[in-house]
């Protein structure tokens, strides 16, 4: 029995040493299956916040890039991610493929997107909704230097509050007569006087300009010129000898004509319509009069040449103008034109013949209609070239000594017309220069002008 007995014990120790193990291991495993669970379970939650993100992100990105929007909208979000180059105008880039590398949405996304643009647009802009969209103002990518000056030059407008110009130009006259002094005599022989008179004129001027922006419309400016000029005074006949020439040249200098003008935008620029500025301007005789001025004979000449004593600098009268002026930008052009009216206003002097002694009178300068119209070409970001065309026509001038009636000046009236080509070139973000070449086209215009003008912005 007791061998039974140990026997049975025996096997029974073994059994339970064998089955300890085996429920050790069940106890580690379902611990490890329960640490799986809550590893994948924080896997899925991961997961959900991941898909709700990336849906997000989706969302976002198709309402920035997938939305088909019209050439008037993107107007309202081109550029607002660009570095600024310079300072933003109102031109029109062209945007006429500027759909065609994008998806199109549904009608009931497109529909979608809209609404949440205009909410968009109407929360930073109140005033943009109430305006037509074909109406609305352009917002275009930043401008170019270059393209700027060519507006502040055509139209007084500027991005910047304050700017001033420093410009330094020449100008050449050149002009031969024949006088006759005599009567013809059997319809064919010419008994009397033959002289041949030239004139050779240098014009050089430098003019300051200070301009101020009151507003985003209007736009103020005040310049002063100054003048040197330099007379070459030519005859031949001289003691009644056509090969007997004599020559006189007469020089002065000094302040010209002060003035002060105003620009203001009409219209500001959209898809469809150009930009359409007024500006006036008054100008202020603080220059050397034309009136006056004694004439002096040439010695040697016989009589045949008399010279001024001095040569004026400015018109010698209050002047004032008005005009409007439009601008277009046809991406890479801007198109422009202006027409002018110019008012010369009458006055009282002392001496207004060239005669000794005072002779007093009034004066009244014809006044001028101009005309302008041209094109810019932007060659790149920092330069453009330009070429216009400009016409003004002046009316006779009259004079009245006191005590007379009004006498019309014969040869007063000046058809002038210039074909001006030039050039832009910007030497930093305030800074650029601006050359122009004119070549006169009627005998009243002037052979050539050439002009650089230096621009700073504020």
């Amino acid at each position: 029995m007791d061998r039974t007995y140990i026997r049975a014990a025996l096997i029974a120790s073994s059994a339970a040493a064998l089955t300890l193990p085996f429920s050790a291991s069940a106890q580690d495993l379902e611990s490890e299956v329960e640490q799986l669970r809550a590893q994948v379970a924080e896997m899925e939650e991961r997961e959900a916040r991941a898909n709700a993100r990336l849906q997000a992100l989706e969302a976002r990105l198709l309402r920035i890039e997938a939305e088909p929007i019209s050439p008037d909208e993107a107007l309202t979000i081109r550029g607002r991610a660009v570095p600024a180059q310079a300072r933003p105008m109102t031109l029109n880039p062209s945007l006429d493929n500027f759909r065609g590398a994008y998806p199109t949405l549904s009608r009931e996304g497109e529909a979608r997107l809209v609404q949440i643009q205009q909410a968009e647009d109407a929360a930073q802009d109140p005033g943009l909704s109430d305006q037509p969209e074909e109406e609305s103002v352009q917002k275009a990518p930043d401008a170019s230097a270059a393209v700027e000056d060519i507006v502040q030059e055509q139209q007084g407008l500027q991005t910047s509050r304050w700017g001033a110009d420093l410009s330094v130009g020449y100008s050449r006259f050149s002009d031969a007569r024949i006088n006759l002094d005599g009567f013809l005599a059997l319809d064919a022989i010419f008994l009397g006087t033959i002289s041949i008179d030239e004139v050779d004129a240098d014009i050089f001027t430098s003019e300051a300009t200070l301009r101020y922006g009151v507003s985003d419309k209007l736009f103020l400016d005040a310049s002063a010129p100054f003048l040197y000029r330099t007379s070459t005074f030519r005859s031949g006949g001289a003691g009644g000898a056509a090969n007997t020439p004599v020559e006189a040249t007469v020089s002065d200098g000094g302040l010209g004509d002060m003035s002060v003008g105003a620009s203001y935008q009409l219209l500001a620029e959209t898809l469809r319509r150009p930009n359409v500025v007024l500006s006036g301007r008054v100008k202020v005789p603080t220059g050397q009069e034309p009136f006056g001025i004694d004439f002096v004979e040439v010695v040697g000449s016989e009589g045949n040449l008399q010279v001024p004593e001095k040569l004026a600098t400015g018109s010698g009268v209050y002047g004032a103008s008005l005009g409007v002026s439009v601008l277009k930008s046809l991406d890479p052009l801007v198109v422009f034109g202006s027409v002018n009216y110019f008012r010369n206003f009458e006055r009282n002097f002392g001496d207004i013949d060239e005669s000794p002694g005072p002779q007093p009178g009034r004066v009244d300068v014809g006044d001028a209609v101009q005309l302008g119209a041209g094109l810019a070409f932007a060659l790149n970001d920092r330069s453009s070239i330009s070429m216009s065309y400009s016409q003004r026509v002046v009316g006779r001038s009259r004079v009245r000594l006191d005590g007379q009636d009004w006498q019309r000046i014969v040869g007063s009236q000046a058809n002038v017309a210039l074909v001006n080509l030039g050039a832009t070139f910007s030497l930093g973000q305030q800074l650029s220069l601006v050359s122009t070449v004119g070549i006169g086209l009627t005998d009243d215009s002037p052979d050539m002008v050439v002009g650089l003008r230096l621009p700073y912005r504020f």
